[in-house]
């Protein structure tokens, strides 16, 4: 056995017989005598400098292997086409960014514009209302119709055989807190006017806003996916009071 605990073999030099451990003076079976070398106990200070040379000499390449990658890379026509290519994108989202920024900083909608978009959604809907009931609301109904279906109160509202609504969601003013203006047809076939007061807030003056005359013609395609207010949500009422005559609406 040596000094560090590992067991060591020995064979006789003459007849090649196998010993382990420490083999005697003569060999066992040929009987001659052995003479075997003296075992040195190794240097613990040469095997652990040895040991701190041979790690360092690992880290060192290792280290010229990691190093060795990335030069290649970034020295690459590859990295620098990728390089170009990310710069023109960022480039691009940022000036379509400022460009929609500036856009709808510019295109800012007007009053006048708001009410043109609320009488004609209330002329929408008023085609909507004659398409279901064969006729436009009456005076005394109003736009109130067009939220609440007249028959929860015929004594005040009257009837709307058909209806079919609510045509829009509920009423509104114009941006300048005045409502809406109904006006039925004046004649059997004719048409009725929805307008807003404009500035104003007088009816009747050069600043009102009137509903387009084709916007009362909704056509036919909306009701292929119409559905009445019983299956649009079941069991809930879309509006529990009726707001002040005259206002607006959105669908």
């Amino acid at each position: 056995m040596r000094g560090d605990g590992v067991m060591t073999a020995f064979r006789c030099p003459y007849c090649q017989s196998r010993f382990d451990g420490e083999p005697p003076p003569r060999c066992p079976k040929c009987g001659r005598i052995m003479r075997t070398p003296a075992m040195k106990t190794p240097n613990p200070r040469f095997a652990k400098r040895r040991q701190i040379q041979q790690i360092r000499s690992e880290y060192e390449q290792r280290a010229a292997g990691l190093t060795a990658v990335p030069v290649k890379m970034w020295r690459g026509p590859r990295l620098y086409f990728g390089v170009i290519v990310l710069l023109a994108l960022l480039g691009a989202a940022l000036f379509k960014a400022v460009d929609r920024s500036s856009m709808s900083k510019a295109v800012r909608r007007t009053p006048q514009m708001v009410a043109a978009d609320n009488v004609d959604v209330l002329a929408v809907a008023l085609g909507r209302f004659k398409f279901h009931t064969g006729g436009f609301p009456t005076a005394g109904q109003g736009l109130k119709v067009l939220v609440r279906s007249p028959e929860t109160d015929p004594a005040r509202f009257g009837t709307a055989p058909g209806w079919n609504g609510p045509y829009i969601s509920h009423l509104v003013n114009d941006p300048w807190g005045t409502g809406y203006v109904y006006e039925p047809p004046s004649e059997p076939n004719g048409l009725p006017r929805v307008f807003s007061c404009g500035p104003d807030k007088m009816p009747g003056t050069e600043d009102d806003v009137v509903a387009a005359a084709s916007m009362f013609d909704p056509g036919t395609a909306w009701t292929n996916g119409w559905v009445s207010e019983e299956e649009r949500i079941p069991g809930v009422r879309i509006l529990n009071a009726v707001p002040a005559v005259g206002a607006g609406g959105k669908d």
